[in-house]
């Protein structure tokens, strides 16, 4: 009997999963109103049943594939064995996730569109991210439990890391060396000033204009903005 209750199993587990696999790709390419359960059954080529039977209904179901994808994003993105150093890692941390971003545009900006959700999936998006921000903490070298000034530092940087990526994402006019590098320096920089490294502000804002007027580009977008 106990093989034929693993190859049910087995059975049970593809069949989920290929489902999650049609409601991913949809609730990627389109908003969540937008997206039935019919057309889930119908992409995923199953009966309607199989959406209770699994996933309970349409919340339970985008729940799931909510999960599925930031769970993919967070282990894409963890360090390998051969990122020894904090510089490797962090580099690699940042690189690979504007890869996976890259791979998967529309499931990364569906991502970033689950803030209105209910509590399911609001606990599943805090939870993927503390995982990052935990990973993060570790390629640093960071305490488990970094003081509050490290901590709030490194929760803002990670939103920073998000809306670069939805710019990048977005425009596709930077290359991805040139991403990585500035998110490295801004983490630096950001982790520096909460340790009290911190520096002339007058001073450097006035630098900034210079780097601005230096740049054909950047100064054409300065005398729009005046």
């Amino acid at each position: 009997m106990a093989p034929k209750k693993d190859a049910r199993g087995k059975r049970d587990s593809a069949r989920r999963q290929h489902i999650l696999d049609a409601a991913l790709a949809l609730f990627s390419a389109n908003a969540y109103e937008d997206v039935s359960v019919d057309d889930v059954c119908e992409s995923a080529g199953v009966a309607h049943g199989l959406i209770s039977y699994y996933f309970g209904n349409k919340r339970g179901l985008f729940a799931a594939a909510v999960d599925q994808a930031w769970k993919e994003l967070v282990d894409f993105e963890r360090p390998t064995e051969v990122e020894r150093t904090p510089s490797e890692r962090i580099h690699g941390f940042i690189r690979r996730h504007f890869q996976y971003v890259c791979e998967h545009p529309t499931r990364f900006a569906t991502l970033m569109r689950t803030g209105h959700a209910d509590r399911e999936v609001y606990e599943i998006v805090i939870n993927a991210r503390g995982q990052a921000l935990n990973d993060l903490q570790l390629s640093l070298g960071c305490p488990a439990n970094p003081p509050p000034h490290l901590r709030a530092t490194l929760r803002a940087w990670m939103g920073y890391l998000d809306n670069m990526t939805l710019d990048w994402a977005f425009h596709r006019d930077l290359d991805l060396n040139f991403v990585t590098d500035l998110c490295v320096q801004a983490l630096v920089g950001a982790v520096r000033a909460s340790g009290g490294q911190t520096f002339d502000t007058a001073e450097e804002l006035d630098a900034l204009g210079k780097v601005v007027t230096a740049s054909p580009v950047l100064a054409e977008a300065a005398l729009t903005l005046r």
